[in-house]
C-alpha cells in the first residue's frame, strides 16, 4: 500500500518540524536565497557557526499481508523501501545513486535516508499537527548502511516500532542510530558556514560524484566567486545525489 501523500510533502513537513525542534538554534537561508543574494551584490549571511544535515526523502510502501516477500523477518505489518541501487541506462558513469551518497558520507558528516513510519494522510496529518512526524520516522545514516557491490534491489524493511531496519536482500539487521532521539541527542560541534565552506563542500561533492579525482583538484577554479560555488553546490546537491541540505545555526548575527 502506497502512501496517500506525496514524497514533496512528507520532506516539507520533516523539514519544517526538524528546524523549529531544537530550542535556541534557528535555520540558515536555504541555498537557493544564497546564491540570490551573492548574483544581487547584498550582504551574504556567512561566518556563522552550523549544524549541516544532508537529507533524501524516502516514501515507505505499507505491508500488511502475509504473503509479503519480507514477511517472514517481522510476523506483522511493515514498512519498506526500495534504494536506487541499480544502475540506470546511460547514466552518467555507470554509477547507482546508493554508492554515490556512500561516498559521500566517507567525507561528509550527516547524510541520511529518512522514510516515514505512517502511510495513511489523517496520521500524517496528527502527527504534524502534534510535531511528532521527525520521531515517526526512520533516519537511516548512510555510514551504517552496507556498500552495494552488485545490480539486484535492496531494500529497507522495518515495523512503527522498529529501532533499527532490516536489510535486504541479504536480510541483515542493521547497527547504529536510526531514530530521531538519537540523532536529536547527538548534534555534535558546529562548523563555521563561510566560503571555505562551500568551497570545501563543492570539492567533496564533485570527487564523489567522480565529476573530478583529487589528482583534478588543481585544475578546479579555486577563484570562483562565492555565487559560482554556491550555484555548482546546489547543482550537485540536488541533481547528482537528490539531497536536501538543512542548517541548524547557532547565530546568524
Amino acid at each position: 500500500m502506497i502512501a496517500d501523500f506525496s514524497e514533496f510533502s512528507y520532506g516539507f513537513a520533516f523539514t519544517h518540524e526538524y528546524i523549529s525542534h531544537t530550542p535556541g538554534l534557528t535555520a540558515a537561508p536555504e541555498l537557493p536565497s544564497l546564491i540570490d543574494e551573492a548574483d544581487k551584490g547584498y550582504d551574504l549571511k556567512l561566518g556563522y557557526k552550523g549544524y549541516p544535515r544532508f537529507f533524501q526523502f524516502k516514501l515507505s510502501v505499507y505491508l500488511n499481508r502475509s504473503n509479503a516477500i519480507h514477511w517472514l523477518h517481522h510476523y506483522q505489518p511493515h514498512y519498506r523501501v526500495r534504494l536506487t541501487t541499480r544502475v540506470r541506462p546511460n547514466q552518467f558513469r555507470g554509477t547507482d545513486q546508493h554508492s554515490l551518497l556512500k561516498r559521500l558520507a566517507d567525507s561528509v558528516d550527516s547524510v541520511y535516508y529518512v522514510a516515514p513510519k505512517f502511510h495513511s494522510q489523517a496520521v500524517f496529518d496528527r502527527l504534524f499537527s502534534r510535531g511528532v512526524v521527525t520521531t515517526n520516522s526512520l533516519w537511516a545514516p548512510l555510514e551504517s548502511l552496507p556498500l552495494v557491490h552488485d545490480n539486484d534491489v535492496h531494500y529497507m524493511t522495518f515495523t512503527r516500532t522498529d529501532a533499527t531496519p532490516v536489510w535486504h536482500s541479504e536480510s541483515v539487521r542493521l547497527e547504529g542510530k536510526f531514530t530521531a532521539e538519537e540523532h536529536y541527542a547527538a548534534m555534535g560541534e558546529a562548523e563555521t558556514i563561510d566560503e571555505e565552506f562551500f568551497r570545501n563542500l563543492r570539492l567533496k561533492l564533485l570527487v564523489a560524484s567522480r565529476e573530478i579525482s583529487m589528482t583534478d583538484y588543481g585544475a578546479l577554479n579555486l577563484d570562483d566567486d562565492i555565487a559560482s560555488i554556491l550555484r555548482d553546490t546546489h547543482r550537485l546537491l540536488t541533481t547528482r545525489f537528490g539531497l536536501r541540505m538543512v542548517m541548524l545555526t547557532e547565530n546568524l548575527g
